[in-house]
């Protein structure tokens, strides 16, 4: 891959908000200059898994980044 030394790795944890139990976490790789990223939720006890990465667009930063991904994820169903 092109100028993979620009690419940053994040992970963040997922959290139901009514019970505040964990529901997983994301791992997203973010490339600032391009504003492209690639995303994988990993659920914990669930039996909604997520087969692939996904790869998308997003402007602005890496807080940008998780919240698009979030919301991907959440159209998809794997939260709420």
């Amino acid at each position: 891959m092109p100028n993979y030394q620009d690419w940053g790795l994040y992970s963040a944890d997922v959290w139901d908000m009514a019970s505040g139990g964990p529901l997983g976490y994301f791992d997203i790789s973010f490339d600032p200059p391009t504003r492209r990223a690639c995303g994988y939720y990993n659920a914990v006890g669930s039996s909604v898994v997520m087969r692939s990465p996904r790869w998308f667009q997003c402007t602005g930063d890496i807080n940008d980044a998780m919240r698009a991904f979030h919301a991907l994820v959440r159209e998809a169903g794997y939260v709420h």
